[in-house]
């Protein structure tokens, strides 16, 4: 027996099997996405959203993002999702108002944040009231008709790909609130060059049968708007507090974890018999299939009349002890749900968005980005760490900036000097995004052994005595090496 979501698992595994090893997490979190975009999902857990999903698959070229998308989209074919063709903002909005339901895609994300800097500079404060979907307009500078999109008379969801160094530029040119509301998944593993996988005749036969019968489920599921009702998440919030990424990220993986466990929920309960022919199912035998399974784990399934299109489908999984065993935080998620099924998509989330976000290079590519910004606005090379941290970092959570600190400071982008102020010590930052110089070397700590300093006393005039271009002097390399 299969649920929806093993089937999308495997279906994947069986077309994609090097992008799935190497991202095993990823076709679960779309097997939810799918879910909510083909019926229009509604989630309440804290609070009432549109299970609207912005996701971006952020690696390095050929690590097989856009290949997957690709295949992601083909799932599709035959439902009301449509592709919203890409043009100016108000072509978009138009795009939208024709269609109602469809996803957006941008292949190359670079080529977004070019066009961020000219016409389509408005798109992200579009897609920030979308995500919502609240009402959408355009005001025309032709003196015709201008485009309005009336409030949940719509829905779309959002998937990018790209570099970190393209994602990068998105999250210093749109607004915040749209970098939150996008789900940053890091995609791990060059595809070989040159290297085929082909299917026996009976892995081949499973792959179309799975195909066909995920395509029929989000066919079916173009008639209904489900509300998936699911438990608060209390014991989650301690977890995520410790964790080391900054609130944004934080506010991100809460946003996602109802959202990911409502879009899973529904895929778990949705079953069948690979031997079935999916052309004989219907909605009400696709609703009766959830109800039955959902009883076994006290969730409710309530629907209205099948016959009348959109079929207004309730699941309300309140009851559900999502969290009754946190100390098996190993356990998978199977054919149906596990007791700990929240904290298993919140481990997933974590996995799948922390794995990079915490890594050396994807750091230092961020924080250098706002190091140089505030150079660039003519802000001092030195400052105190007070300062670093909150003008510049922008965060005041110890747990994250200190280990920040340790990481630019080893990369060799900052200096870290201390000081006497007022008979006490104080730790200043000497900062130097572009190269290694004096001021920011260890003869620092003591200017009287550095030629450049010479008769120069006073902490902040030392430290900026020698500009940031300025290439290092000879005693400074050779203390390096």
């Amino acid at each position: 027996m299969y649920s929806f979501a093993r089937a999308f698992s495997e279906y994947f595994k069986l077309k994609r099997p090097e992008f799935c090893r190497n991202n095993p997490d990823i076709p679960q979190i779309f097997a939810a996405s799918a879910i909510a975009l083909a019926s229009k999902m509604w989630v309440e857990g804290t609070d009432e959203v549109p299970g609207v999903f912005y996701i971006a698959l952020i690696g390095e070229p050929r690590t097989g993002k856009t290949s997957f998308l690709r295949h992601y989209f083909r799932l599709f074919k035959g439902t009301s999702v449509s592709s919203i063709p890409i043009g100016s903002p108000e072509a978009m909005l138009k795009a939208i108002n024709e269609i109602r339901h469809g996803y957006v895609w941008y292949d190359e994300v670079a080529h977004l944040a070019k066009l961020m800097d000219s016409y389509m500079g408005t798109l992200p404060t579009i897609l920030n009231k979308a995500y919502y979907l609240d009402e959408l307009a355009q005001i025309r500078m032709d003196n015709k008709k201008s485009v309005i999109v009336s409030a949940e008379s719509y829905f779309i969801h959002v998937y990018f790909a790209g570099t970190e160094n393209d994602w990068a530029n998105i999250e210093r040119k749109a607004p915040g609130g749209f970098v939150r509301r996008t789900l940053t998944l890091f995609v791990d593993g060059i595809i070989p060059f040159f290297k085929k996988y082909s299917l026996s005749l009976e892995e081949e036969a499973r792959r179309y049968a799975l195909e066909k019968a995920i395509n029929t489920i989000l066919t079916i599921l173009k008639n209904t708007v489900i509300t998936v009702r699911l438990p608060e998440l209390p014991a989650l919030a301690e977890k995520l507090e410790q964790e080391y990424i900054d609130n944004e990220k934080k506010s991100m993986i809460e946003d996602y974890l109802y959202k990911v466990f409502a879009g899973l929920l529904v895929a778990h309960l949705i079953t069948f018999d690979l031997s079935e022919d999916p052309d004989s199912w219907n909605l009400n035998e696709i609703l009766e299939r959830m109800k039955r399974n959902a009883e076994r784990y006290g969730i409710r399934v309530e629907y209205e009349d099948p016959s009348r299109a959109p079929v207004s489908v309730s699941v309300d999984a309140r009851v559900l002890s999502a969290l009754s065993d946190t100390s098996k935080e190993d356990v998978k998620i199977t054919d149906y749900l596990p007791p700990n099924f929240a904290l298993q998509i919140y481990n997933m989330l974590i996995d799948s968005t922390k794995r990079k976000i915490s890594a050396p290079d994807t750091v230092v590519l961020k924080n250098v980005e706002r190091i140089k910004q505030w150079l660039e606005s003519k802000g001092g090379v030195v400052v105190s760490k007070y300062q670093f941290t909150r003008e510049i970092l922008h965060t005041g959570n110890p747990s994250y900036y200190n280990f920040v600190l340790q990481i630019l400071q080893d990369a060799g982008y900052i200096r870290i000097v201390d000081y006497a102020y007022k008979g006490r010590p104080a730790q200043y930052v000497v900062l130097d995004p572009k190269a290694r110089i004096c001021a920011n070397c260890a003869h620092y700590r003591d200017p009287k052994e550095c030629p450049l300093l010479k008769d120069v006393f006073d902490f902040k005039e030392a430290a900026t005595k020698v500009p940031p271009w300025k290439p290092a002097c000879e005693k400074f390399e050779e203390v390096e090496e």
